[in-house]
């Protein structure tokens, strides 16, 4: 793909349980699909595919890659049949989608909808994300944390469910996307921040992670 492209799979049914990922990814049972269906018969599931920076190292801290990831992500996120430019560009910056850390052990197929924010109360449609691009890809989890963060907020998504896989990184995932919420940040506030972060990152001159740099104070008080 491009790197202003992304592949939408609409209706998209699941048939089996699973254990694993990539090599350990086994079969593990029958499973029956008991999502609504539209019009057309097809189940109400979108499923998303971007593609992600692979082994870019210390690169990823770069503007330049970190303005392709969120605009990858961007693309991805935004359901173009509904785009408003006005309101996706107006001046005054957006607010962000409510970030909300799932347990490693949830099921994205049975965990409850948690809507706590809303930029667009008439299209609840959120985001079921994870650690994308990190793994084996090699990205940074809070730097994508972030992106998809910021991406989904100008998409004008109304909220994200970030499945952690139980990385300690992003354990205090709750409490960072809480404050930010809290003090009113808009995404662009939050991108300066992390374009400020990145530069010093790529720079060599903080080896903190985003969250630790970004909230001394809270992550501090954790750690001790």
């Amino acid at each position: 793909m491009e790197d202003n492209e992304a592949i939408e799979i609409v209706g998209a049914e699941r048939f089996s349980n699973y254990t694993g990922y990539a090599s350990s990814f086994r079969f593990s049972g029958d499973y029956v699909d008991k999502r609504d269906v539209d019009s057309f018969g097809r189940r109400r599931t979108r499923i998303v595919a971007i593609d992600a920076l692979c082994n870019a190292g210390m690169g990823q801290y770069e503007l330049k890659y970190l303005l392709r990831e969120t605009n990858k992500a961007f693309c991805g996120f935004l359901d173009q049949s509904k785009c408003d430019h006005k309101r996706l560009f107006r001046d005054g910056g957006l607010k962000g989608s409510q970030c909300i850390q799932a347990d490693r052990d949830d099921d994205m197929d049975e965990a409850p909808p948690r809507l706590l924010w809303c930029e667009d109360p008439e299209n609840k449609i959120g985001i079921a994300t994870g650690n994308w691009g990190c793994g084996a890809f090699g990205g940074d989890p809070e730097i994508k944390t972030i992106v998809q963060w910021l991406a989904a907020s100008q998409a004008l998504r109304p909220s994200v469910s970030y499945y952690t896989c139980g990385l300690k990184s992003l354990q205090n995932l709750n409490q960072l996307s809480q404050w930010i919420s809290l003090h009113g940040w808009t995404v662009g506030d939050l991108w300066n921040m992390l374009v400020e972060y990145s530069s010093q990152r790529f720079n060599r001159e903080t080896n903190l992670g985003f969250f630790a740099w970004l909230l001394p104070s809270l992550f501090s008080q954790e750690a001790t």
